[in-house]
């Protein structure tokens, strides 16, 4: 008796196990299948501590597969990726060939294509070295403004990289500060900008850049200016009347500048009888330059005493 019940338990397990495979069976014969594009990233391992990679890798792969839609799905849960592994690597140029054996995907999953099916990379001896910092500016000052220099702190930054890339670079440049149409000095903290450039920093940081603006400069001529006289001779007589001056200073300033502002003057004292030519006084505001009056000298006739 225990005996038959012991084959009968074993037929059990025996019928339960052959239903659970022909389930499996029909699942993955059965599934519909698919033909799709996936992304696979590619990591590089073990690069050589003296070593730098010099070029641009594509971080994925783009990989043609078919199999059943499940499995495929699957396998982004998965973490499959491809590993270059350049522990004896040297200088120079390496090709690297991208098979479908080097990939790890399921059993019922194909590769049909890879792209690209070649990786180049290219190793340099990695170099360190400092640079100056040059700020980057970005927009414009507000009207009738100018921008005088700028400052930078720390001025120098210490980055490596390719021998080829560290050797080509003459500075290293800041993230864009924005003017917006200032009027006065600006401090901006930014970082620099190492898009493309292969290299890494040796401190990280930010870097305060202060910009210094001014009034820009601009020249002004004023006319119709009348000429003053210091006598107390009435017969006096001078021409011509009125001149005109041109002035240097802040274009915001000149624009408000009044005949009113600015003193033409001679002086006869000292002078005898006769005709002369008498070069003017001439007192501008302060904040201004006087670059010419026109004309630039002034006769004078002094008769004789009667």
């Amino acid at each position: 008796m225990r005996w038959r019940g012991s084959i009968r338990k074993d037929w059990v397990l025996k019928l339960f196990s052959l239903g659970f495979a022909l389930l499996v069976w029909f699942f993955v014969v059965g599934e519909q299948k698919a033909e799709v594009n996936v992304s696979i990233p590619l990591e590089l391992v073990n690069i050589p501590a003296d070593l730098v990679i010099a070029n641009d890798i594509p971080s994925n792969i783009d990989v043609r597969v078919y199999g059943p839609r499940s499995m495929i799905r699957a396998m982004a849960t998965k973490g499959i990726f491809r590993v270059i592994d350049l522990k004896d690597a040297t200088p120079g140029k390496t090709t690297v060939h991208l098979s479908p054996d080097s990939l790890s995907l399921p059993g019922a999953v194909r590769t049909l294509r890879i792209q690209p099916s070649n990786v180049e990379i290219v190793l340099e001896p990695l170099v360190l070295s400092d640079f100056p910092v040059r700020p980057v500016l970005k927009g414009t000052v507000a009207k009738y403004h100018k921008v005088l220099d700028t400052d930078v702190y720390p001025s120098r930054v210490v980055i490596s990289g390719p021998e080829s890339v560290i050797k080509a670079i003459k500075d290293v440049r800041t993230f864009p500060v924005e003017l917006d149409g200032a009027s006065d000095d600006i401090t901006r903290e930014v970082g620099l900008d190492l898009q493309g450039l292969h290299v890494s920093l040796e401190e990280k940081g930010t870097y305060k850049v202060t910009v210094h603006i001014v009034p820009a400069q601009g020249t002004r001529r004023i006319t119709h200016i009348p000429v003053q006289i210091e006598t107390t001779k009435p017969d006096v007589l001078w021409w011509p009347r009125i001149v005109s001056v041109t002035l240097r200073g802040p274009i915001l300033d000149l624009r408000g500048i009044k005949v009113t502002d600015i003193y033409v003057g001679i002086s006869v004292k000292g002078l005898e009888p006769g005709i002369h030519s008498v070069e003017p006084e001439c007192i501008v505001p302060g904040g201004f330059t006087l670059m010419e009056i026109t004309p630039r000298n002034i006769k004078v006739n002094i008769p004789k005493d009667s």
